[in-house]
């Protein structure tokens, strides 16, 4: 499996984009003695991570997760939440799954977007 070229997760709480970070695989609750790159959250004070074998997590690692990352019902990746779409979407390339996303962080306007997946044309709201 490949993953979507460019595809830049947004934090699934605040709908920002993340940044590249390495972090020890022992923070993950992972045995291996390496660091690994994980996608966090760029809001200062937010613990949120995401890295594809867990999907959205806080970090450093808690007993459970924050809230639940949906998988793609055909790939089986953990889906990235998208804020342009206010959907989550898989990031493995060629497949065009997509499920709802709403922000947990209060919402003041919406609006209506057309995106195009390739052979589907999807209508979403979101906010700006």
């Amino acid at each position: 499996m490949r993953a979507k070229p460019d595809l830049v997760p947004d934090c699934d709480i605040h709908g920002e984009p993340m940044f590249r970070h390495e972090v020890p695989a022992s923070a993950l609750g992972l045995e291996e003695r390496r660091d690994i790159i994980v996608w966090r959250c760029a809001q200062e004070g937010c613990r949120r991570y995401f890295y594809g074998t867990v999907g959205y997590r806080d970090y450093p690692e808690m007993a459970a997760p924050r809230t639940f990352t949906p998988r793609c019902p055909d790939e089986g990746a953990y889906m990235v939440a998208q804020r342009p779409l206010s959907a989550y979407i898989c990031p493995l390339a060629g497949c065009p799954s997509i499920e709802p996303w709403q922000m947990p962080v209060q919402r003041l306007a919406t609006t209506s977007t057309s995106v195009d997946l390739g052979t589907q044309e999807l209508e979403l709201t979101h906010s700006s």
